[in-house]
């Protein structure tokens, strides 16, 4: 039997590189900033690929959207399950310190560290299509878990509006360091790509600001 190759257009793995170089150029251009000829020559595959498997450019790009949820979300859902299981036995404190750092390890691993973050960073100022599929994906399973966390601290309802926005404001501190590394960067002169002992201090802050915040949120705390 005969193996399909690369630039085959209708093999799978032509499929997954567009996906892969989709990954890549739409997260430093954009959606509109790529075209299919770009995408087509960076991938090295004959452009009738992107018709015959995505329909067009927008499946690629909801293509890319539903590999980052397909890798990130199963998790990120793991996390949220072992939330829920343990916290009528155990310290809604405790889980909510624990679930933070293991969301700091999920976003902070070495492969989404470059276009994913930009090209999430892209979708919250300019939601496509793809919104939802990160969304549903992995997005709103964080936060309900951390909401369900804080609420459980607080003795607020979960859905309320000031616990949603005091969870948004809780997992700002992951995002600002998944989407400001240029600026501390240039306070610490650290390299724009942080080393690993570079990210252990980053966890390790956040693993400080995170019991300080926990505190606060405590009832009697002040």
């Amino acid at each position: 039997m005969l193996i399909p190759s690369l630039t085959d257009p209708r093999s799978e793995a032509t499929r997954q590189r567009l996906i892969d170089t989709g990954l890549e150029l739409f997260g430093r251009y954009g959606f509109d900033g790529v075209t299919t000829r770009q995408l087509a020559n960076a991938a090295q595959v004959n452009q009738a690929a992107i018709p015959y498997h995505f329909g067009g450019k927008e499946g690629v790009y909801l293509a890319v959207a539903e590999q980052i949820a397909a890798n990130i979300g199963p998790q990120i859902r793991e996390l949220q399950t072992q939330a829920e299981s343990r916290l009528s036995a155990e310290s809604p404190q405790s889980l909510l310190l624990e679930m933070t750092l293991k969301l700091a390890e999920i976003a902070f691993a070495p492969e989404h560290q470059k276009s994913w973050f930009i090209l999430l960073t892209r979708e919250q100022f300019h939601p496509t299509a793809a919104s939802e599929i990160l969304y549903t994906g992995f997005m709103q399973p964080a936060h309900d878990m951390i909401g369900k966390l804080i609420a459980r601290i607080t003795s607020d309802e979960a859905e309320s509006e000031d616990n949603i926005l005091l969870a948004h404001a809780y997992l700002g501190q992951l995002i600002g360091f998944a989407i400001g590394k240029a600026t501390l960067s240039r306070r610490l002169d650290w390299p724009l790509e942080f080393t690993p002992a570079e990210w252990q201090q980053v966890k390790a802050t956040i693993a400080r600001f995170s019991r300080a915040t926990i505190a606060g949120m405590t009832p009697g705390a002040d």
